[in-house]
């Protein structure tokens, strides 16, 4: 994924529109995922459905070969503690030390964050190349024909979104609830992710520590580079887990989902105010929600119990076709270059 642009008041107006009743109404009528919505967070599509095996009727036996995979690497990790020292270490690195966590959780956060060795040997019907889209850089392509609800590749988590609610409040607190303790004209109270989110950035084992990135650069880009967020690059697992592909990492074709993208992104980044005002937000969101499910071919989905993400077909791809999701609206609402 390779678009650019300015922020615009459009993005408030649409920000706006989204929350409005007749948003709901509307987005209700169409087949969108919905995405975290974190302030700092670009949610670079989202996701389904978690698959535990084949996803239709198709025998996609390469999904079934990653599911128990999976499921042996999660009961290695269990029986053996110590492999999960290199995610527990970078927790104790980080400003959430203090989170509790389930060695489940651990599990988990380590599965989503890890590319299985050599899975390009049974998973490679992709590559990438020069998208069909005007100016959105990098594709991804079919190398073979597709069936629908076939697995494609899988979305790569070289680094690892992880938002930890600390809205958890146990029964004798809640008991003890006053409403009359709370001060309803501080801002704070309204603002539930500043107080109640815990942000932290895990990296792969398999990311060098020299490609890693600072944990503003992960959401601000580098400038002088002329690099995006890494966040722009990010599919929703869960509510609380995100994963991120490096666009760098880029020789693993059963790790090539980040690279798909979204066929109607230009109506939401040519839309500018004046065409705003003329147009209205409402149908400058219907022609993208409308021209965007109709261009996409895939989908992001959670495989053996959310330990990775996978993209599906949605559609049959023809060889060469290229691969495409849909982003949804709040991408679009909260993007930036």
């Amino acid at each position: 994924m390779s678009h650019r642009c300015n922020k615009s008041l459009v993005v408030v107006a649409l920000a706006a529109w989204l929350m409005s009743p007749c948003a709901s109404a509307f987005i209700l009528t169409k087949p969108l995922p919905s995405a975290s919505a974190h302030p700092r967070t670009i949610h670079h599509s989202s996701v389904d459905s978690i698959i535990d095996g084949p996803s239709n009727g198709n025998d996609d036996s390469t999904l079934t070969k990653i599911c128990h995979i999976l499921q042996n690497l999660q009961k290695d990790l269990l029986a053996n503690p110590s492999k999960l020292q290199p995610i527990l270490q970078q927790h104790q690195d980080s400003s959430a030390d203090d989170v509790e966590l389930s060695s489940e959780n651990v599990v988990k956060e380590t599965l989503l964050s890890t590319r299985i060795p050599d899975l390009q040997l049974q998973l490679n019907r992709t590559r990438t190349g020069p998208s069909t889209i005007d100016g959105a850089g990098r594709g991804l392509f079919a190398t073979e024909d597709i069936a629908k609800g076939e697995l494609i590749t899988c979305y790569p988590g070289d680094a690892l979104l992880c938002e930890y609610s600390e809205l958890e409040i146990d029964d004798e607190e809640e008991d003890g609830f006053d409403e009359e303790d709370i001060d309803f004209e501080d801002e704070d109270y309204y603002d539930e992710e500043a107080d109640y989110v815990e942000e932290v950035v895990l990296w792969g084992e398999h990311v060098d520590a020299t490609d890693r990135l600072e944990e503003d650069e992960v959401f601000d880009g580098i400038v002088d580079k002329d690099l995006p967020p890494l966040t722009s690059y990010a599919a929703t697992v869960d509510d609380v887990y995100s994963v991120m592909g490096m666009p760098i990492l880029d020789n693993n074709p059963a790790y090539y989902g980040h690279f798909a993208n979204d066929g109607a992104g230009h109506i939401a980044i040519q839309t500018g105010v004046a065409d705003a005002a003329r147009r209205g937000i409402e149908e400058i969101i219907s022609s993208y929600v409308s021209e965007s499910v109709e261009l996409s071919n895939a989908r992001h989905k959670p495989i053996a119990d959310g330990l990775h993400l996978g993209t599906f077909a949605s559609k049959d791809i023809k060889k060469g076709e290229e691969v495409m999701v849909t982003y949804g609206p709040d991408y679009w609402m909260t993007f930036e270059g």
